[in-house]
């Protein structure tokens, strides 16, 4: 813990001095109000102990500055003097000083300070970092969630895109599948044509040899129409095997800068969550190392007040 030591007297911050760092302070010292005032604002400071009476900015001045500033009203500071009495413990307690301590001060009486300020004043500072901690971890969660959606958004944008271009590739090769099959229909249509002529031809031959003439006839025309349905299937199935692969490539090619995206989409979702997990970790670590040492101090203080008050 450190302390701001505010005493115009030279010997006397020599006296105090030696008296706080006996207790296993850290002292810093000024020698005016106006000094105290430019080390809080630019040192961590724990506590301060206050010369009621300097030259320039007195004691009661100083202190009340500290305690109603934003910034530094956190910091506990005990007025110190040379005189006694009700009116000053007022003053001091109306500018915000946590107690009064009399020239040069008791060993009890600082120690039973030092253990009424030393877990009060840790406990908010823990508590500060645990604020501060849950809300740069949400802060990163919430910059990660959004980072993620404008990602998915951009995914189905790009999906939406890839099933239109789809859509118009498989309608191409649907009509260039349907164009090679009518070769195929023209073919048949003829075949029918030609058959009629014969059979108009045979009907006119004499009526003897009409019935064999017909079933040979009736004969080829199955076979001739078994051999155009074999030729038809053929000619769909290599059409439709060519579609098919055709649409399978178009996929394949469309879809593989989209896996490759989501993959590092996915990729740096993961390195950032890990991140977060472990620098909310390692404030979690000294949260605890805080916490652990609360509980040392306030033991202390407490068998400290304990035996030099008992």
């Amino acid at each position: 813990m450190k302390a701001l030591l505010v005493d115009d007297s030279k010997a006397a911050r020599f006296a105090m001095g030696k008296l706080l760092k006996d207790q296993g302070l850290e002292v810093e010292m000024a020698a005016s109000g106006e000094e105290a005032l430019d080390k809080i604002a630019t040192e961590a400071i724990n506590i301060v102990f206050m010369d009621q009476s300097m030259p320039g900015m007195g004691g009661i001045a100083a202190t009340r500055a500290i305690t109603s500033n934003e910034k530094t009203s956190h910091i506990p500071v005990v007025l110190c003097t040379g005189n006694e009495g009700e009116k000053l413990e007022q003053m001091a307690e109306e500018a915000g000083a946590i107690g009064v301590l009399t020239k040069p001060p008791r060993e009890e009486a600082l120690k039973q300070v030092l253990s009424s300020v030393s877990v009060e004043e840790i406990i908010p500072a823990i508590e500060e970092m645990e604020e501060s901690t849950a809300e740069v971890a949400s802060m990163d969660r919430e910059a990660l969630m959004a980072e993620v959606n404008e990602m998915l958004e951009q995914m189905r944008k790009q999906i939406a895109e890839l099933e239109q271009s789809l859509q118009r590739e498989v309608a191409a090769a649907v009509r260039s599948a349907e164009q090679g099959i009518q070769p195929l229909q023209a073919a048949l249509g003829d075949m029918d044509t030609r058959i009629k002529e014969k059979v108009k031809e045979q009907m006119s031959v004499d009526a003897s040899n009409q019935r064999i003439q017909l079933e040979a006839l009736r004969q080829q025309v199955n076979s001739g129409l078994d051999e155009m349905e074999e030729r038809e299937e053929r000619l769909r199935d290599t059409v439709m095997q060519d579609v098919q692969r055709q649409v399978l490539k178009l996929v394949d090619r469309k879809l593989a800068p989209l896996k490759e995206n989501l993959e590092e989409v996915t990729a740096a979702t993961f390195g950032k969550m890990e991140a977060l997990e472990e620098k909310t970790a390692k404030m979690e670590s000294r949260i605890l190392g805080k916490a652990a040492l609360i509980v040392i101090l306030a033991a202390g203080a407490a068998f400290a007040a304990a035996f030099f008050l008992g």
